[in-house]
């Protein structure tokens, strides 16, 4: 069986910390970055990734420039991205983006969690673009279903 690796990208300590405990918790690796150019680093050193938590506002890039990065780094990972910032228009670019699911800060870190522990990555990778926030998770189906 493949190590299960997880890079967690926050510019905040206490946020990486948590989700790194959150990850190791769930059964992943954990590689940490608090920026995208650290982050991008680190998953060149990476053989593969299963899963990626990036957080929407770091200090040298924006969140949707590194989820398409890691997309064509690793066509095969599980991206979240994570936001405090519930909006339909950002929703629909982390999708086009290469996203999976976006989960708005903090809500959805408990239902991925469990998402993660009762599901397998390939059930979820290949699964419908999720929507977790304060009313649980959802499908995206459109703009209109956000």
């Amino acid at each position: 069986m493949t190590e299960k690796i997880a890079l967690v990208i926050d510019d905040t300590p206490a946020n990486r910390d948590f989700l790194e405990r959150l990850m190791m918790m769930a059964g992943f690796k954990i590689v940490g970055a608090s920026s995208g150019k650290a982050a991008l680093e680190q998953a060149s050193a990476l053989e593969s990734l299963t899963i990626a938590l990036v957080d929407m506002e770091l200090p040298d890039m924006n969140g949707l420039q590194l989820t398409s990065d890691l997309r064509k780094r690793f066509p095969d990972a599980y991206l979240v991205v994570a936001t405090m910032h519930d909006e339909r228009s950002l929703m629909q670019s982390v999708l086009e983006k290469g996203g999976n699911c976006f989960l708005v800060k903090p809500h959805g870190f408990m239902e991925l969690f469990k998402r993660l522990t009762t599901t397998t990555i390939e059930e979820l990778r290949n699964g419908p673009y999720t929507i977790i926030d304060h009313f649980g998770p959802r499908v995206f189906t459109s703009p209109t279903n956000i």
